[in-house]
Parts: C-alpha cells; structure tokens; sequence
C-alpha cells in the first residue's frame, strides 16, 4: 500500500513538473513572439476612441499615462490640433514630427474610425498627414491578415497556408523605422479585429511561428489572387531573380476572376495619356514565357511612348499584365450588352491636331503614324524644305476622315485573365489543392520552390 502511495505521488509529481515545463514554454514562446508595425492610417482627420466604458491611456511627451474616452485629431492650414472627448473647449497644439502612443487593456480593442484594432498604437504627426501605426504580436495580427486576404470558409488547409506565407512575408519587411509594412494591398490587407474568426485563429494557431526559408534566410512570399494557368518567373516582372520564385503550374481555373475586360472611352485615355493625347493604338513589343505583356508601345494624337506592362498595368488600373488590347466602335461594344458613355462632340472634329517633332522622327514616319500623306502635312504647316524639320517642332497634321470623330466613337477594350502580378502562390490555386486534399507544406512548396518551412529565428532575418 505505502509502495502504491509512493507511486501515485511520484506520477503526480513528475505530471506536474511536466505541466509547469509546458505552461513555462509557451510563456516563453509568447513573449519571444516577435512585433509588427503596421501602418493602419494616413489622413488629415482622425477619430480614435475606446470600445466601452475602460479608457485609452495616452503617453507622450506632453501625456504622462492620460486617461481618455477619445480623442480627434485634425491637420488643416498648416495646424494640427488635438481634442479629447470629455473637454472639447481645450484645443492641444501639436508639432510636426511630434509622436505618442495610445493603448488599452480591453481586449475589444481600439476604435480608429469604423475599425477596431488589438495592440497599441503609435501616433506620429508628418508635414502633412497624420500616420497611425498599430504595434501588436504578429500572430495576433495574422488572424486578421488571413481573414482579410483570404475568405474564413475556405478549406483550412489554405488558410495555413496563407498564414505561413504572410508571416514569412511580413517578417521580411520589419526594419523600417515608422512602421514596418502597409495595411493595403501595397504589402497585404490588414483591417483589424474584425477580419478575425476561429477558423483564421485555428489556421494562425496551429502554423505558429513558422516561416519558408530559403538557405537559412526569410523568403520574399509573394502572393497573388489568380495566375491563369501559370504563375510568373519573379525577374519576368520585377528586376530581382529568385530562384524559389520562378514559374509553375496553377490550379486555378474555376474562379470568378480568370477572365474579365476592361473598357476605356477616348475621354478616358486622353485623361490617363496627356502627354501623347491619349492612345489610338496599341503595339505589344514582347511578352514573357507564360503570355504576360513586358512591354507596348502606346500611339496618339501627338506622339507615341514605350511602357512596361507593370506600369501601364498600374496607370490604367488593370487585374493583371495578362491582357490582351482591342479598338471596337461603340456600337459594337454596345452589341457586347455593355454600355460605355457615348463621347461628346464639341464641333473641333476637323480642326488639325498638333504633333511635337521627337528625336529620329521624319515628317514620312509622322504622316505614317497618322495615316496620312506627307503632302499633306507640308501643304498644311507652308513647309518649304521637307528634308528639313527640327526637334521640338510643333507640326500640324490633318486628320484622317477614315479617324475622325465623324465615324463611330472608339472604345479601348482590355481582355484579361488572372488578377494580381502572378508570382508565387496563387490563392485560388492554393483553394483548390486544398480542396483536392493537399496539406499547407505540400500547397507552398508547389508554388515556392526549393524552401523549407521552419520555425522563425532571428538569423533568418
């Protein structure tokens, strides 16, 4: 009996050595968690206050540990002033580079306008804009980051996934000394409290402090909505060649956001282009391995310019370089069941247009750009020499009848496939390997070549 008894307090004992090394453990890993600032707003006009009745505490250099219900800040006319809730008569002048921190110890978070935030938050006044950036444990925040780039009813295989990749990527960004990464799709979408479920939680939790590595080093883990079939050689869009992010093959095909177009009125172009009045063609000089546009050469009204697909992609606000560039009348358009605005007449239709003369151009590459005849344009500028123009040369050059806006309005028609640059995991394929019973490692090492996935050290870095 006493040998039973000795046994028993010997198996509770070492039950409760191994509960305590547990229970220390996972202190130890919480505080070692690491932080991320995230810049969460930047406006003129800001609105922060406490979910209930326990209030903020503001701390700076002019607050030593302030108890508030709110505060309004607001930058106008070179001024930026600062209210608290309960006495709106005393206004606080604040400086340009001036900063405090706002906290809280209700879990509910902190109210900045119509969203609510864990964490703390740092309050810095620029020259002209006021920067809240919220500080919070990075695990915390990816249960928001998941939520708010992938939808919480997808399989959770794909939300482990997504929480892998984006804890990779944000570690990647910290060092910067305001804040380490954005809140918008710029970096990736982050918007608080709300975007958080039990399934993001689950699929946060049980990836914790895993990250894809590379030879020992964080990987840049990019990722995208939908590549169309396949995703993209990172030097394809980028200058930067990694070999982790090099092409493969997608999963994606049963997606609202494969295919889609775009349509631009003449109006329209004219806004984005100035400069070359607008486009009325469209060359595409080269393309990548897997159809993207590298580079077009876009023609108007008063010359022509050569744009990489990024950018064009990014001035005329497009899904995706997977595109392909269309002129169809408006009434054929129309005929697509699509209804673009009709452009206004405004009586100048046979007035000449106006062309800078450029490096290497002649009036025969001119009159061919517009489709017309060099005599022509000599007959309309008085030219007595042909053979001799000068840069910088403002020219007259008639318009073609065949062009003018006498015929049916053209309409620029963008068909693309995909959405987002297309390189690395592509979300809708990571959906649908998933849904095909593949795991969260097996997901990202499909798209992310050769890395291994480790728990995050600080030599990663």
């Amino acid at each position: 009996m006493i040998l039973k008894i000795i046994k028993n307090t010997h198996n509770f004992c070492l039950i409760s050595i191994l509960i305590f090394c547990f229970s220390q453990n996972r202190a130890l890993s919480a505080s070692k968690e690491p932080n991320i600032s995230v810049l969460i707003l930047k406006d003129k006009k800001i609105r922060i206050r406490s979910d209930r009745s326990i209030p903020l505490t503001i701390k700076g250099q002019r607050f030593s540990n302030k108890k508030i219900k709110g505060l309004t800040l607001k930058k106008q006319n070179n001024r930026t002033t600062l209210i608290f809730d309960k006495n709106k008569q005393k206004i606080y002048d604040l400086k340009n580079k001036e900063k405090f921190l706002v906290s809280s110890s209700d879990r509910r978070g902190i109210w900045v306008g119509q969203k609510r935030y864990a964490g703390k938050l740092n309050i810095f006044i620029s020259d002209n804009y006021i920067l809240v950036v919220n500080v919070l444990g990075i695990e915390k925040y990816l249960a928001s980051v998941v939520g708010s780039e992938m939808p919480a009813k997808w399989p959770l295989e794909a939300l482990k996934a997504q929480a892998i990749a984006s804890r990779t990527y944000a570690l990647k960004q910290k060092g910067n000394p305001l804040y380490d990464i954005d809140s918008t799709n710029m970096n990736q979408v982050y918007i608080g409290l709300e975007a958080g479920t039990h399934k993001t939680k689950r699929a946060v939790n049980s990836t914790r402090s895993l990250v894809l590595t590379y030879e020992n080093k964080l990987i840049n883990a990019l990722f995208h909505s939908s590549s169309a079939g396949m995703t993209e050689n990172s030097q394809d869009v980028w200058k930067n060649k990694y070999p982790y992010l090099s092409s493969v093959k997608d999963f994606d095909k049963n997606n609202p956001k494969l295919r889609w177009n775009q349509k631009f009125s003449q109006s329209q172009l004219q806004k984005l282009f100035p400069r070359i009045g607008g486009i009325n063609k469209i060359e595409i000089l080269n393309v990548t391995s897997t159809g993207r546009v590298k580079n077009v050469r876009i023609h108007g009204d008063f010359g022509t310019d050569q744009i990489s697909g990024v950018d064009i992609r990014k001035k005329m606000n497009l899904k995706s370089t997977l595109v392909r560039f269309k002129f169809v009348e408006d009434n054929e358009f129309k005929s697509l069941n699509h209804t673009p605005k009709l452009l206004s007449t405004n009586g100048l239709e046979n007035e000449p247009l106006t062309h800078i003369v450029r490096v290497g151009e002649t009036l025969i590459v001119i009159a061919d750009q517009y489709d017309v005849s060099v005599e022509e344009i000599v007959a309309l500028n008085n030219i007595k020499d042909s053979s001799i123009i000068k840069i910088g040369q403002r020219l007259l050059v008639p318009r073609n009848p065949l062009n003018s806006s006498s015929s049916p309005a053209k309409i620029l028609v963008v068909s693309g496939f995909g959405s987002g640059h297309g390189v690395g995991m592509s979300q809708w394929g990571a959906k649908h390997m998933a849904n095909q019973g593949a795991k969260a490692k097996t997901i990202l090492k499909h798209f992310y070549k050769g890395v291994e996935i480790k728990p995050f050290k600080k030599y990663f870095l």
